[in-house]
């Protein structure tokens, strides 16, 4: 029989972002749509670059930058060591295209695929992205499918100045799915109608597929035995009360430490610093932890992912910001989100991990539904 060529897929996400989550969701957007029969690449836009740093995107450039990459190759501190780890994880795992460095360059020679593809992540967060439309699409040719999956707003407003930009592109896509529920207000407002809520690609592996992932290292820690500790603060600061309940739950557990970010000696913690390690370590770092204390969205998602006790801190129940309020109310375990100031003895970290996993492999399914149909329409 003659082979039939594979239609090939281009997605466009923050995949070279220093940041597990980052590229976590990158390879896993890859992994499903390569899993439903497709040849996919993940178009290599450096993020953020010089038109982000121009308009306001915290960053080095130029001789800063070119110094700061001779400095990350020795490892002296932990953040380049986890830029190396992290960076060799992007080598070795996603299938790249050639570069592009800006907006003008993706357009003026844009890469050409049966199906173009925003992914998850922040890539419609104008906080993070100031309106780049690569994000949107803008350089992929008129004709051409194009589709979203899981493209996170973060938030449920737009500002004025983005709105004419993002409503001009949005009608020119396919299919659109979002991963926060809050983010169907704009969606509304641009293009007067909700649009579907998927799942984040990391949920769309499966526990037992992701210890697989893991296993590429050898393995380094021993099962629940230890708290992870993850903080975030570029979307919200939940500190000081996030260190005051993980000292906490330490006193009333005993339990070891591994902590993302450096911790205040001040509050008396016993913790490993764990900044440094690779992408398969965090992985297998979740995957046998008996808590996870968090603020970040993807720390959320890995602990309800193996199904493991969760404090997931908020600002507020009322924050803008409501992806990791999203996932939780749709998984039915909203006891594991923790607003500020919440007495410690009022928090319920335990849930039915059979009805979560239950949830999730049917919020899966109808996400995979979603993608499988705007793929091959």
């Amino acid at each position: 029989m003659k082979n039939i060529a594979l239609k090939k897929v281009g997605i466009i996400t923050m995949h070279k972002v220093i940041n597990y989550g980052s590229f976590l969701q990158a390879y896993a957007t890859q992994y499903i749509v390569e899993k439903l029969g497709y040849e996919c690449e993940i178009i290599d836009y450096r993020f953020p670059n010089e038109w982000h740093f121009e308009r306001g995107v915290t960053g080095t450039s130029g001789v800063k930058k070119y110094i700061s990459n001779i400095i990350h190759k020795f490892g002296i501190k932990s953040g380049h060591r986890k830029k190396i780890k992290l960076n060799k994880a992007i080598n070795k795992y996603l299938n790249l295209s050639i570069p592009y460095n800006s907006p003008s360059e993706i357009k003026k020679k844009p890469p050409i695929y049966d199906i173009y593809i925003t992914g998850s992540d922040q890539t419609w967060n104008p906080k993070h992205t100031k309106g780049d439309d690569t994000f949107l699409l803008a350089f992929a040719p008129d004709k051409a499918k194009k589709i979203s999956f899981s493209a996170s707003i973060a938030g449920n407003n737009l500002k004025d100045e983005y709105k004419s930009s993002f409503k001009k592109l949005l009608i020119r896509y396919n299919n659109i799915s979002i991963r926060d529920s809050g983010g169907n207000n704009i969606m509304k407002d641009l293009i007067g109608r909700e649009v579907d809520v998927t799942l984040d690609p990391t949920l769309m592996i499966n526990k037992d597929e992701w210890s697989l992932f893991a296993k590429n290292r050898e393995s380094i820690y021993s099962n629940n035995s230890y708290i992870i500790f993850y903080l975030i603060t570029h979307s919200f600061d939940v500190t000081p009360y996030i260190y005051e309940l993980l000292k906490k739950l330490q006193e009333k557990t005993g339990l070891k430490v591994y902590s993302f970010s450096d911790i205040p000696s001040s509050f008396g913690i016993n913790y490993e610093n764990c900044a440094d390690i690779g992408a398969e370590d965090f992985i297998e770092l979740f995957e046998k932890s008996s808590y996870v204390v968090t603020s970040s969205f993807h720390g959320t998602a890995f602990a309800v992912n193996f199904g493991i006790p969760l404090y997931s801190v908020i600002d507020s129940l009322d924050i803008a910001d409501d992806r990791q309020i999203s996932l939780l109310h749709k998984l039915e375990i909203e006891q594991c989100l923790v607003p500020v100031n919440k007495p410690f003895d009022e928090i319920q970290p335990i849930y039915n991990i059979e009805k979560e996993q239950l949830n999730l492999d049917k919020l899966r399914a109808d996400s995979l539904k979603y993608l499988r149909n705007a793929l091959s329409n």
